[in-house]
This record gives C-alpha cells, structure tokens and sequence, in this order.
C-alpha cells in the first residue's frame, strides 16, 4: 500500500510540473508586442502617469516592446491603483479651488479620463485567466473601476461649473495709536469666482469691498485684486494676468488663514496689495519634491499699467525639509523713471516647521532696496492649540521693519499676541492684542505710535 501511495504521489508531481512547464511555454509563446493591441492601451496609460508605481512617458523605454501575459496583467493592477489615485487627485484639486480664496490648487500628477476608464475595463477583461492566477478578485477590480468611473463622471461635470467663494470680516477694534479709534468696522469682504474650463485651462476673478481710510471719506471703495488664467503644462503651470507674487510664506498666504489677521509690516510695505500684474512659471515634479516659481511684472502693483520700459523679475525655490519647509525669494527690478526711478529688491529666506507637541513656527527674513534706501525686515510667530475640540490656535508673532538702515530712530516693532477659535467650519472668532513701538523718525509714526486691540469674527463662505 506504502509504494502505491508514493507512486500516486510521484505521478501528481510529475503532472504538476509538467503543467507548470506548459502554462510558462504558453505564457512565453503568448508574448505581447508592441503591434498588439494590449501593449498599446497599457502604452497610453503610460503615458498618461496612470501606471502606479511606474515612471510617466513611453512604456518602451522602462518594458522593451514585449511583455508575457503576466506582465501585462500586473501592469492592469497598476492602471486600476493609478485610476484611483487619479481620481482623488483630480476631486481634491477642485475641492481647493472651491473652496481655497487665494485659488492656488495643485496640479494632480496625473490625469484620468473616461477613455483611460474603458482602456482599463478592456484590461481586466483579456488577462482575467491570469488576474485571477495572481490572486487577484476580478469581481472586486470590475466594482472598483465602476465606482471609479462614476465619480470621474462627477468630477467632469464639476469641472464645468463656476465656484463663488469669498470671505467676510467684522472687526472692533480699540487703536490707541494718534490717529486710531474705537469703532465697529467691516474690515474687508471678497468675494472669488473661479473654475476649470478646461482640463488644462482655469480663471480666477476676486472682487473686495472694504472700509476707507478716515481721510478718504466716507462710504466702501470696490476693486478687482485678482484677475488671472492657468494653463497646465505637464507638472508645471503658467499664471498671466493679476495675481498674488509667490514670495515665501505669509505673502502667498490667503488674509483668512493668517493667525493674527494681519501680515507684517513689512510685506505690506515692501509688496504693495501683495499683488502685481505679469506672468509666472511655476513648476513641481510631485508634491515631496521643490517647486520653483519665476515670474515677470510690471513693479507697479494691482490695477495699474507700467510706468517704465523695464519688467521686473521674481524668482522663489520652496523646499520640502524634515517636518517642514524652506523657501528663498528674490526680487530685481526698478520702480520709476529718470530722476524719480528707485531700486525695487528684495531677497528673503523663510521657514515653517511642524514642531513637537503640536507646535508650529513661521519666520521670514527680508533685505533689500525701497524708495531709494536699504530696508530690512523680519518675523518669527509661534502657535499651539489649547485642546482638541476645535480647530483653535494660542499664538505670539514679532515683526520688526527698518525702513532706512542708514537712518536712526526710525525702525519699527511690534508684539502680537492672541488666540484664534474656530466656531464651526466656516466661522472663526480672533482675539489679537498688539504692543508697538514705532521709532520718532518712523515715517508714519502717527498710524504706529499706540497699542491696539481688536475682536473679528470671520465667515468663509
């Protein structure tokens, strides 16, 4: 019985490998070319960067021009993990620019199609047997495909839709600076139109009403501060028209998300509406990797037309580092002509990291040239959350802005400290007290010469 059971068991090994043999002649002989269909739809999902986990641009270059059935099948595996990465990439870039007031989305690294879809479903549906084989649950490939396609379907149609955004703030505030007061006002109200028209064209259009100054009367004042077209080129993008100048951090980011409600002096002085008109290039192979951003502007600020020959030149590196970033920034150019022609540079460093405990740090470092003298600013602000509730922020900011390195007296400085709470998604409530000193030669020492307090309550909408 002994030598009839391993013989039984002799003759099941040897079928074993023989049918392992001729699945792996079969599989060799059923090679796929570069002249088979198969070969070119897993092409085109190639070169569309739908390939997870492989390079984009010409399969050839990464397979050769021939691939067993195995290989193809794995490279499906790869398409459908590419679709769904694809997708949420596409809806997560939309969702900012709905929902984002300073519109800056990035660009997913890939994009899906309804064509990519149908080259997928193909996919499954020839190297099934092998899929299958791998271990695979076709079923469950087959479903997900399908809620792929019927979410892109969504996104599609959400691509065509205008998005209407904006914010609104109500402040009191207590200034006890000469010319301060203690009033109610409505600080400032924009309102964003903007969306994808294309897959690789969007606009953007912000309106803002606000208060005028004491001294220009009564009444609102209404502007255009952001007027701009993107055009996507591969992982790059290019911005024409009114825009915010992508230097360090706190300028690029939008007023709502500032933790004090205000930017430092010196940005404010140094960039002007923080906007200009002109061109830029920006550029970002994935999102761990540096982005670049050069530009070119007229120097003249938002809604007016140049007063030189010249343009002026931008250019920012934002560099991914352990728990944060770096960014370094520079600005050349000229504001003026003749006798009334000033340097305008500007070159800065800045820094922001995630610290531990839930800590996080923001500092910038500005020096350059401004109405015809050498100017030097900086600030460093802390913040840390006080629970877990809510989204809030317990912060401590220092800016610091010298107007004139050659001059004395005329530096100014300021505390500010404060708390942020977020009411409920759209709605925050800041609290900000600020301790200034601002020198007696300091050019608008009348503004700055005072402590000031002030309660806002915001509404994104």
């Amino acid at each position: 019985m002994r030598s009839w059971a391993w013989g039984r068991l002799g003759v099941w090994l040897i079928v074993a490998v023989l049918m392992a043999w001729a699945v792996a002649v079969w599989a060799e002989g059923a090679a796929i070319t570069s002249d088979d269909w198969q070969y070119r739809e897993l092409a085109a999902l190639a070169e569309a960067g739908l390939l997870n986990g492989h390079p984009k641009g010409p399969m050839a270059e990464w397979s050769g021009s021939r691939l067993t059935r195995f290989e193809a099948a794995s490279l499906t595996l790869r398409a459908v993990e590419g679709l769904g990465k694809a997708y949420q990439e596409q809806g997560q870039a939309l969702q900012q620019i709905a929902q984002a007031t300073t519109g800056e989305a990035a660009a997913p690294s890939a994009r899906a199609s309804m064509e990519d879809v149908a080259r997928v479903e193909k996919l499954i549906e020839e190297f099934r047997t092998e899929l299958v084989t791998m271990g695979a649950r076709v079923d469950d490939l087959e479903t997900a495909i399908k809620d792929v396609q019927s979410r892109l379907a969504k996104v599609e149609a959400d691509q065509k839709k205008h998005k209407i955004s904006g914010y609104m703030q109500v402040r009191w505030r207590d200034d006890g600076a000469s010319t301060g007061k203690q009033e109610f006002l409505v600080r400032r109200t924009r309102v964003n139109v903007a969306g994808p028209v294309t897959a690789r064209a969007a606009y953007r259009v912000e309106f803002q009403l606000d208060a005028k100054e004491g001294s220009k009367g009564p009444g609102s004042k209404v502007q255009t501060r952001t007027a701009y077209i993107d055009y996507a080129l591969g992982k790059g993008l290019v911005r024409f028209g009114q825009h915010i100048l992508p230097w360090g951090y706190e300028l690029l980011d939008s007023v709502p998300n500032l933790w004090t409600g205000e930017r430092a002096l010196f940005m404010d002085r140094l960039f002007p509406d923080q906007r200009d008109i002109g061109v830029l290039y920006e550029y970002r192979k994935s999102p761990k990797s540096p982005q670049y951003d050069v530009g070119l502007y007229n120097g003249t600020s938002i809604n007016a037309t140049e007063n030189n020959d010249r343009k002026n030149v931008l250019a920012r590196v934002d560099v991914p580092v352990h728990n944060g970033t770096v960014a370094f920034s520079g600005y050349l150019g000229k504001d003026g002509m003749g006798a009334s022609e000033t340097d305008q540079n500007r070159y800065g460093a800045s820094a922001r990291f995630k610290l531990p405990g839930a800590t996080e740090f923001l500092g910038e470092f500005v020096t350059g040239q401004d109405r015809g003298a050498d100017v030097r600013g900086w600030y460093a602000q802390l913040g840390h959350p006080l629970t877990d509730r809510a989204p809030n922020l317990l912060f401590a900011k220092y800016d610091q802005y010298d107007e004139n390195t050659g001059a004395d007296n005329d530096q100014f400085r300021r505390w500010s400290l404060g708390y942020w709470y977020q009411l409920d998604e759209a709605t925050r409530l800041t609290l900000v007290h600020e301790l200034r000193d601002a020198g007696p030669a300091f050019s608008e020492l009348t503004k700055w010469d005072g402590n000031a307090t002030y309660l806002q309550l915001q509404l994104r909408f």
